[in-house]
């Protein structure tokens, strides 16, 4: 992983005193609208602070003004372009006036925070200690005495006052220029009209921020060596400035005990080596960084041989690597591109060879928190994914009709593994991340607990909880018909053992259950729960009135959604049994009711199967007898 981070840096080209290798990229639009720069500027002269809103954002924007993102969230802020204006208006100035940036522009900053900036001396911490005097130059009518008083009161009176400030900006920009903050990507410190971020001796001290502070330069002295290239010089533990959190170096764990006073006889880098980790980084976060449901993931290359020689062939190979990926979480793209999907990426050159390491994290902050890690995945994965997705929808889709429109893809074990949320983020991922883990590595998946987990998502509809990421309001029906394909993929992929299936020409009941039973590979256990299913949602069928406010089908209310065990399977029979006499359609059924009682009592005594998974194909069955007519009849209403 590291490795493949270094391989990235050591393609990219380096050039003295520039920041290109740093850049963080900037979106030009958000939900499809264009962004702007706002430039803030101070006008020594005319002791004016002005705005200009004109600049619209493009893929440039953020090399021409230098954009790096921001310091660590802990640290002094005094980088000067950043995505939010509050530390323009609070503690960049004074950072900048605590550094040496040359006598010109020290003299520019020293002036800027005397002039500009009001100085709030309340205890407050640093960074709220000197204001943009936001009523001196007419931006508001209040001063910061006013919004001082005004957040006095709160649990945390400095982000108050940033917030209270903020919003009187907000309302300037919208009376005077028609603006509002969200209209702008990123904003831009000026003094006098010059963009400080683009002055050369702002971007040495940028580069000099990026060096470790525990350089041993000349002391090669018990400092071992590199852990990348050997080198015995300039060596540093130091990895605090990587953003992508791949191993602790602060945390008294067992590997610190290889030396009472830091980590570096465990990994250690050369400045070189360091510089090179950082901006592998930086491209990975810029270049190879996609989503896979709701999850961030980077995907990063590691070359065993013929690493790309320059930056032009390290795009070229970072574009097939996310496109290929974006295509299987796609239908209409995996239809299009059923074969040839990772053509680029899976013929590989005799000089060139890489396996993926997908990397899903969360974002902390200014960094980066690991989540799920999948190592030495070979690139020929997407083509297996791209072709077990297909025959798993064509496989239903040939049983159902063009009328179905559930399709699996590569977003859909996120909908079948049960995760609570929070503010809209997954709190409870271990089993999705899991079940990616093992579908990109070709591990198997315990069959049963990927039927635990589809049997509650059932639940969580049935009974309409929030909080969680499964759509309440879709039909039970169509969710379960939709886990009969997932597992089908699964089985595509070798993750779960495909069915024995059995002899399905010794069955008397109708081809297209045939077809079905056939077609998802049940054994006789499960073709039993199957009709018993289907006879469920035969019942069901001659119970349910449209014209009814409930539209109930009481023989739901006979099965336990908690779990269907042999001695409720009984019970269960009897009760469809009685049904299909109560509702007059036991004629219709009989034969189908005579081939499941037959498959049952013959492997009763030897059943293998757990109470989620004879819930679950009791399910298949009752949902595939409901979902058919209703497709039918949209076929109908379409012709």
């Amino acid at each position: 992983m590291i490795e493949g981070l270094l391989q990235i840096g050591n393609a990219l080209p380096f050039e003295e005193g520039s920041l290109t290798n740093f850049i963080k990229e900037i979106e030009p639009k958000r939900k499809n609208k264009q962004l702007n720069v706002l430039k803030l500027n101070f006008d020594l002269e005319k002791k004016q602070v002005t705005f200009d809103t004109k600049e619209e954002i493009d893929n440039e924007t953020a090399y021409k003004y230098n954009f790096i993102g921001s310091g660590s969230p802990r640290a002094a802020q005094w980088y000067t372009s950043s995505t939010t204006i509050n530390y323009f208006i609070s503690e960049t100035i004074y950072n900048l006036s605590q550094l040496d940036l040359g006598e010109d522009l020290n003299n520019k900053v020293k002036k800027v925070l005397d002039e500009f900036f009001f100085k709030l001396d309340k205890g407050l911490d640093t960074k709220y200690t000197y204001l943009l005097d936001i009523k001196k130059y007419g931006i508001s009518d209040k001063s910061i005495e006013d919004i001082y008083n005004e957040s006095r009161d709160s649990d945390n009176i400095g982000k108050k006052i940033l917030d209270l400030m903020s919003k009187e900006i907000q309302n300037y920009l919208k009376e005077n220029y028609s603006s509002s903050l969200r209209e702008f990507g990123l904003f831009i410190l000026q003094i006098n009209g010059e963009t400080i971020s683009t002055n050369p001796t702002y971007i040495e001290k940028v580069l000099e921020s990026k060096q470790p502070k525990d350089k041993n330069k000349g002391n090669t002295e018990n400092k071992g060596i590199c852990s990348a290239c050997q080198s015995i010089k300039n060596l540093t533990s130091d990895f605090s400035k990587t953003k992508i959190k791949l191993f602790t170096t602060n945390l008294n764990i067992f590997a610190s005990y290889f030396s009472q006073k830091n980590y570096y006889k465990n990994m250690q880098f050369c400045e070189s080596c360091l510089m090179k980790l950082l901006a592998g980084e930086n491209y990975t976060m810029n270049n190879l960084n996609t989503k896979l449901s709701t999850f961030d993931v980077y995907i990063i290359p590691q070359f065993i041989s013929g690493e790309p020689l320059n930056e032009g062939e390290l795009d070229e190979i970072s574009n097939k690597i996310i496109k290929s990926f974006n295509t299987v979480k796609s239908y209409e793209s995996i239809r299009e591109l059923k074969s040839h999907i990772a053509d680029d990426i899976d013929e590989k050159d005799e000089e060139s060879y890489f396996l993926l390491n997908f990397l899903f994290y969360k974002r902390s902050q200014a960094s980066t928190k690991v989540q799920a890690l999948v190592k030495d995945v070979d690139p020929s994965i997407f083509d297996r994914i791209n072709e077990s997705l297909h025959n798993a929808n064509y496989a239903i889709i040939n049983l159902l009709g063009y009328n179905w429109k559930q399709y699996i893809t590569f977003n859909t074990p996120y909908f079948m593994n049960p995760i609570r949320l929070s503010s809209g983020d997954p709190t409870q991922f271990r089993d999705v991340l899991q079940t990616y883990d093992h579908i990109l590595t070709g591990k198997r998946l315990n069959k049963r607990h990927v039927i635990k987990n589809i049997v509650d998502c059932v639940n969580i509809i049935r009974l309409e909880k929030p909080s969680y990421n499964i759509d309440i309001k879709k039909r039970i029906e169509f969710f379960v018909v939709q886990a009969n394909g997932y597992i089908r993929f699964l089985e595509e992929m070798g993750c779960i053992k495909e069915g024995s299936g059995l002899d399905i020409d010794k069955l008397m009941i109708k081809d297209d259950m045939k077809d079905f039973i056939t077609e998802m590979g049940y054994n006789e256990e499960q073709t039993a729960l199957f009709l018993l299913g289907t006879l469920i949602g035969e019942i069901g069928n001659a119970q349910y009135d449209p014209n009814s406010e409930s539209k109930n089908k009481p023989i739901l209310n006979k099965i336990n959604w908690n779990g269907v065990d042999k001695s409720k399977l009984i019970r269960l029979t009897k009760d469809v049994f009685a049904k299909l006499n109560q509702e007059k359609i036991r004629h219709y059924n009989e034969v189908t009711f005579g081939e499941m009682k037959r498959l049952l009592d013959k492997n009763l005594d030897t059943w293998s199967m757990n109470k989620d998974e004879n819930l679950f194909y009791i399910l298949s069955g009752y949902s595939y007898a409901t979902v058919k007519p209703i497709l039918k009849g949209a076929k109908k209403n379409e012709k």
